[in-house]
C-alpha cells in the first residue's frame, strides 16, 4: 500500500535515508556517529520543513512494514527546504558541517523525486516502480524529475520503462548522474 509518511514511519524512512547519504559517501556521514545522524534525520522529518519532512514523503507499505520511501517535492522549493536544517536544534559539531546537501538537483520548474529507496528485503516486488506511479499519478500535469547515478544500471531501466528519459548530466556530490524528466501524454487532454 501507499501512502503519505506519517510520524511512526520516521524510524524506519531515515534508515533508508542514511543509506543513501551514505551511498554519496559524505563529510557527515563518515564522520559524525551513525545513531546520532540518524536522530537527527528523524527530527528532520518532523521538527522543521526540511526536504525529507513527512509532508514530502511517501511510503510503500508491505507485511505491515515500511518497505521503502520516495520524497518528492517542486523544485523551486529546494533549497528554501535544504536550509531547514539548520533551524534544527543541532551541536555544534554538527552545525559546523553546513547543509548535508547543497547542491541544487532539479530545476524550478519540475516537480522533484529527491529519493527513492527499498530494504533489501523488499527490492525486486515493485516496491520503487509503485512509488514512481503513484508520484505520477498525483501529479499528471507537471513535469516530474529525478536525478539517477550512471553506475545504477537497474534503476536507469526502470526509469527509462516508467517513461523518463534522458534531459541532461549532473554531477551530485562526486558521483555522476543523469537527470531524467517524465512528462505526461495527457498535458494536452
Amino acid at each position: 500500500m501507499i501512502r503519505k509518511a506519517r510520524e511512526k514511519d520516521r524510524d524506519e524512512v531515515a534508515k533508508l535515508i542514511y543509506l543513501i547519504w551514505q551511498g554519496l559517501d559524505t563529510p557527515m556521514v563518515r564522520e559524525i556517529e551513525k545513531e546520532r545522524l540518524l536522530r537527527i534525520i528523524q527530527l528532520s522529518m518532523s521538527e522543521v520543513k526540511y526536504r525529507s519532512h513527512i509532508d514530502h514523503t511517501w511510503v510503500c507499505e508491505l507485511e505491515g512494514r515500511v518497505a521503502g520511501f520516495l520524497i518528492a517535492y517542486p523544485g523551486q522549493y529546494e533549497m528554501q527546504l535544504e536550509h531547514a536544517w539548520l533551524d534544527l536544534d543541532l551541536d555544534e559539531d554538527i552545525k559546523a558541517y553546513g547543509l548535508p546537501m547543497p547542491t541544487k538537483e532539479a530545476r524550478d520548474d519540475e516537480y522533484y523525486i529527491e529519493s527513492i529507496a527499498t530494504f533489501p528485503e523488499f527490492r525486486g516486488r515493485g516496491v520503487a516502480t509503485h512509488l514512481i506511479q503513484a508520484i505520477i499519478q498525483a501529479h499528471p500535469y507537471e513535469k516530474i524529475s529525478l536525478n539517477c547515478d550512471k553506475s545504477n544500471d537497474k534503476a536507469l531501466r526502470l526509469y527509462k520503462k516508467l517513461g523518463f528519459l534522458i534531459d541532461s548530466e549532473i554531477d551530485l556530490y562526486h558521483h555522476d548522474h543523469y537527470h531524467m524528466i517524465y512528462e505526461s501524454d495527457r498535458k494536452d487532454s
